[in-house]
């Protein structure tokens, strides 16, 4: 661990400027889908609501307290996931400490540290270099499938029902397709982006720091979770491929994904590499691909150029036509 001198700005009490994000915890990620209630409490008798992680209040109660106290506070404060019943009362479903929750950047000199689900570790020692390793597998000389260029101005559902258009034939879009969480009824859960002829789900994400990367990796493992357990959600799910492609794309009735696809454009990264994905996201990386790899899942990486509409052939600039069957 660090000493308490170290560059983390909660501790120096210093508002974050993205070294700082949000992570569901691992052994939490079937109360986060369920939760419906976030209640934080942090030095303090009085809680506060809301429905979903609130990491600037977090940030704030730890200002709060006096140097050198910051994250003993954030270790003993605690965030309860909870699902609502009737007003003013609540199932709880998980109590956590509120510091599984923030993922931090911090250097020492040329020492670099991570701290994730409340432990520190130190790049460059045997857990980094592993995690490394696992994350540089997931990189094929030679993948799988290729995307096109993430033009300009593009949302990342145009993006992803222009690859199905016009780009991959074959391909379906399923962004915002989603399906009934059998957690909890009320809401939705979003299985892929993409799904390619051979049934691989294709996630898409752009990113200018590891918090969106972070739900990335959620969203992959819960995909699979769900798929793998809940007869429901796989009959949904199958269902509406084929309704969603007209017929065309038909899963067997018992389908679950053999593999997963995690397409990536970071800005200000040139290249998607090992080396480019953020620090604290390649060890929530390599444990998404370890916790995907024990049940049968294989996992790729692959970067998704970016490109504007001044480059690209106007074949390719039709965005917006064909946008995609309603779920």
């Amino acid at each position: 661990m660090p000493p308490a001198r170290s560059g983390v700005q909660v501790v120096h009490g210093r508002p974050a400027d993205g070294r700082i994000s949000s992570i569901v915890p691992a052994d939490h990620q079937a109360a986060y889908t369920e939760a419906t209630a976030y209640i934080t409490r942090i030095n303090s008798i009085d809680a506060w609501r809301s429905d979903d992680f609130d990491l600037d209040y977090v940030l704030m109660r730890a200002r709060l307290a006096p140097p050198g106290r910051r994250l003993k506070v954030l270790r003993e404060g605690t965030v309860t996931l909870a699902r609502d019943r009737r007003a003013g009362v609540v199932d709880t479903l998980a109590v956590t400490s509120a510091l599984s929750w923030l993922e931090v950047g911090s250097s020492l000199g040329s020492r670099r540290f991570f701290l994730l689900e409340g432990e520190w570790y130190e790049g460059g020692a045997a857990y980094v270099a592993e995690s490394r390793a696992t994350v540089a597998a997931l990189f094929p000389p030679a993948p799988s499938v290729s995307l096109p260029a993430w033009l300009d101005g593009e949302s990342e559902n145009t993006y992803n029902n222009r690859v199905a258009d016009e780009e991959r034939p074959g391909w379906l879009c399923l962004d915002t397709k989603n399906v009934t969480n059998p957690l909890r009824p009320r809401d939705q859960v979003e299985i892929c982006d993409l799904l390619t002829p051979d049934g691989t789900l294709v996630l898409v994400k752009r990113a200018g720091g590891s918090g969106p990367l972070s739900h990335l990796f959620s969203q992959a493992r819960v995909a699979v979770e769900l798929l793998q357990e809940s007869a429901r959600v796989r009959a949904e799910f199958t269902a509406k491929v084929t309704r969603l492609s007209g017929g065309r794309c038909v899963l067997p009735d018992d389908f679950t994904p053999r593999r997963i696809v995690l397409a990536m454009l970071l800005k200000n990264r040139e290249n998607l590499t090992p080396e480019s994905v953020f620090g604290f996201s390649q060890i929530t990386l390599a444990q998404t691909a370890k916790a995907l790899a024990a049940r049968g899942v294989a996992v790729e990486v692959i970067g998704i150029p970016e490109g504007s509409v001044d480059t690209v052939p106007l074949s390719m600039c039709r965005v917006g036509i064909g946008a995609g069957v309603p779920g």
